[in-house]
């Protein structure tokens, strides 16, 4: 029952907080109508109440119409009376009709054309009743232009009330809704004053200085120039107005010397101002700067630099919070299989160590079973030297007799037929166990060196987990109210980008609307986020669409391809693969040790593992060791393949050559061609490999061409020379069989197995 009870009075307390919450909110809005409802731009009323009161829906609608009503009553004329009252009725009988009818306009512009037309039908038949002219009709116009223009913003900052969205994660649209409202609010309240103070200036001088402290100078700056206006049209002196911009831009400089120096400086600006101005407005404007300094310093310090902090790094803080102990935990595993691979490699060196040679044991031994039963075991015992020539002789592979003693040796000891004997069975026996000795320590190295890539593999994630991909919160937000507006019922929204410039903007939605035209959308996110996408790629979600667009690359890639097997065989050496990732290409090509059908299985594994392992995340290095222990492993058999691969990103151009054991390759760069030829070792033949790099980068028209050992058996000069002569290559397809045909033709029939790629770039 106890819980139960706590349950219970847990629901009224979050009753009550919902209730106090909306008794709040109506109260925003009636007071708000009631603000605007005086608002005068330039002396000319401006019923910006209507437009506000379009934009609230269900019964913030009536709430702020009655705001807006008894405003009117207090302090408008009787045609700025007509002019507002009139149009607050006939937007209620619009979103009746919209009511009833279950209409549901799309986005805000219906409702703006709506007000538009109501208050300049009102405006026009007003001016028509008392004098008309050609001014008052221009003038009504612009007014129910800025009336109806009003709606996008207010509807912008209502929604943003009624779904309390956080601060932090508003997007730029939302901010300028809200600013622009703040200033609105400005001009509505600027005719307020008790003796010479007014609210309106105490509230944009506070603004300003939270801008500047949030924000730095150039927030103060924007923000004590949009307020400063704002207090210029509603009626403060023009000098005095645009002091608020010097304020804003000093007290975001001072800043970085926390909010009080950031307050002090802003105070002793609109000092200076006001002492320049030295009227009594002047003395004015110094007390609402002095009160607003005043509130800004009473706030807790600590809530602002949160808030600070929040602002300027919005994802930074939540990425590291959420990967922090997942990159920390991958950290210490890659840390404990290392020691795995390091103590293993200890005991191995001790193993090693402690061993004798095959010859003393040998002799050991044989001494233990024929010269242990022996009479002249006490006075005669032969030392390491008389069996040198026996051990030397077994080494070669031979057997031993009895004539192969010295004549000294055979006169002195009775059993040199048994030893003879034994000496051969132990060390057959002894050569067949060092045979299973050395595969051991052949398998202990392997083990290591697959912990230690284990471990690095490892490392490389949680570098990821720390330094990965970024989340833009921005973008995300942005793209949300994009879909919003579009009829989108979004569930959640993620934008991420990778440091080569990919960008990936993965939207979970209810459903898709029907009608909507995808290649639409796409073109208004691309312009909202400012990146270009491509049209998305639709994946089913449980119940749910999920839309991943990605940005479209800066480059393209074209590759041709041509090879020949050594001596026309069925079976090719070489073998090579081409695949894209999300923002790269890449070119893998692997020449296997001989012809035949071994060389192509040893290539073929070499690229189609390393590939694999690529797509999957791996660093190049990474993949390239575990690849050359599978290599070592594969068969008892030596296995040794050479790769080589080009990577392209395809945003930057910037390119990259990893060679181990490779041929020379060529790329064209401003027209002219160079020639890669870098040491290195091929794969199979050490426990460790790496790879030679060479990086460069690649432009809209540029050509690499890579290329197989056999390709090569005639010297290497000739292609760079191909390419020169070719003068721009327009097919990659057709040059390489250019080259493949021209490489034959120089080897003569006795040529290797060859293989020729070409790569050509091409800017969008």
């Amino acid at each position: 029952m106890e819980n139960i009870k706590t349950i219970g009075q847990e629901d009224n307390l979050d009753r009550l907080w919902n209730r106090g919450m909306a008794i709040l909110s109506y109260s925003l809005c009636f007071l708000s109508g009631f603000i605007l409802s005086g608002a005068r731009l330039f002396s000319v009323h401006v019923a910006l109440s209507t437009g506000f009161a379009a934009a609230c829906t269900g019964i913030s609608f009536p709430v702020a119409a009655a705001g807006a009503v008894f405003g009117a009553f207090l302090r408008l004329s009787d045609a700025e009376l007509i002019n507002t009252l009139v149009p607050l009725a006939g937007m209620a009988g619009i979103k009746f009709f919209f009511e009833k009818t279950e209409y549901r306009p799309k986005g805000r512009y219906a409702l703006s054309v709506c007000v538009l037309l109501v208050c300049f039908s009102c405006g026009t038949v007003t001016m028509f009743g008392n004098e008309p002219s050609l001014y008052s009709l221009v003038l009504c116009a612009c007014s129910s232009c800025l009336v109806a223009s009003s709606v996008t913003f207010y509807s912008g900052t209502v929604e943003c009330i009624l779904k309390r969205r956080s601060p932090y994660m508003l997007d730029d649209h939302a901010l300028i809704c809200i600013s622009v409202s703040l200033c609105s609010l400005l001009l509505g309240s600027s005719e307020i004053s008790f003796a010479g103070f007014r609210p309106a200036g105490m509230f944009a001088a506070f603004v300003t200085l939270v801008a500047s402290y949030l924000f730095g100078q150039t927030g103060g700056s924007i923000s004590g120039i949009v307020m400063g206006v704002g207090s210029a049209v509603g009626g403060t002196g023009a000098a005095l107005a645009s002091g608020l911009a010097i304020c804003g831009l000093l007290g975001g400089i001072f800043s970085k010397f926390g909010r009080f120096g950031c307050a002090l400086a802003f105070s002793v600006t609109a000092a200076i101002t006001s002492l320049i101005d030295g009227t009594s407005e002047g003395i004015a404007v110094f007390a609402q700067t002095a009160v607003a300094a005043l509130i800004f310093v009473l706030i807790p310090g600590k809530k602002l630099a949160k808030v600070k902090g929040r602002i300027r790094e919005p994802g930074a803080g939540r990425i590291r919070l959420e990967f922090s102990s997942a990159g920390e935990r991958l950290k210490n595993a890659a840390n404990a299989i290392s020691s795995v691979s390091s103590c293993v490699a200890s005991v191995s060196q001790g193993i090693n160590s402690m061993a004798p040679s095959t010859d003393i044991l040998v002799c050991m031994r044989v001494r233990e079973r024929v010269c242990s039963s022996c009479r002249l075991k006490d006075n005669f015992c032969p030392e390491n030297g008389d069996f040198d020539a026996i051990t030397d002789k077994l080494s070669k592979g031979e057997e031993i007799s009895a004539m192969d003693f010295s004549l000294d040796f055979n006169s002195k000891c009775p059993s040199v037929p048994r030893l003879a004997d034994n000496f051969n069975r132990i060390y057959a026996g002894r050569k067949a166990i060092n045979a299973l000795q050395a595969n051991s320590a052949r398998n202990r190295e392997l083990a290591c060196g697959q912990f230690d890539w284990m471990a690095a593999l490892l490392r490389e994630l949680a570098e990821q987990t720390r330094d990965g991909a970024t989340m833009l919160f921005g973008k995300e937000k942005t793209a949300s109210r994009v879909l919003s507006e579009s009829g989108f019922e979004t569930v959640s929204v993620k934008c991420i980008s990778p440091s080569s410039g990919a960008l990936k903007l993965e939207c979970v939605v209810k459903s898709i609307p029907s009608g909507i035209s995808l290649s639409r959308l796409t073109a208004e996110l691309s312009r909202e986020i400012s990146a270009e996408l491509m049209p998305p790629k639709i994946k089913e979600i449980k119940q749910d669409k999920e839309l991943d667009f990605y940005r479209k690359e800066l480059f393209r890639v074209s590759v041709g391809s041509a090879k020949a097997s050594c001596a026309n065989q069925k079976l090719c050496g070489d073998y090579y693969e081409f695949f894209r990732t999300e923002n790269a290409a890449y070119v893998v090509l692997s020449d296997g040790m001989g012809t035949g059908g071994r060389a192509a299985v040893d290539s073929t594994m070499t690229v189609e593992l390393f590939s694999r392992l690529i797509k999957a995340g791996l660093s190049p290095d990474t993949a390239l060791n575990i690849t050359n222990s599978a290599l070592a492993v594969k068969s008892d058999d030596e296995s040794v393949s050479t790769l080589d691969m080009a990577r392209i990103d395809l945003f930057t151009g910037d390119a990259m050559l990893f060679k181990s054991g490779a041929a020379a390759s060529y790329h064209t760069l401003s027209g002219r061609v160079r020639t890669v030829e870098i040491p290195s070792t091929p794969l199979g033949i050490l426990s460790r490999a790496s790879f030679s790099k060479y990086e460069f980068r690649m432009r809209g028209g540029d050509l690499l061409v890579m290329v197989s050992d056999g390709v090569l058996g005639s010297g290497n000069s000739w292609i760079a020379d191909e390419i020169r002569s070719a003068d721009g290559v327009n097919d990659p397809q057709t040059f390489s069989e250019l080259i493949l045909n021209t490489a034959r033709h120089k080897c003569g029939e006795g040529y290797d197995d060859m293989t020729v790629i070409a790569v050509l770039t091409e800017e969008l």
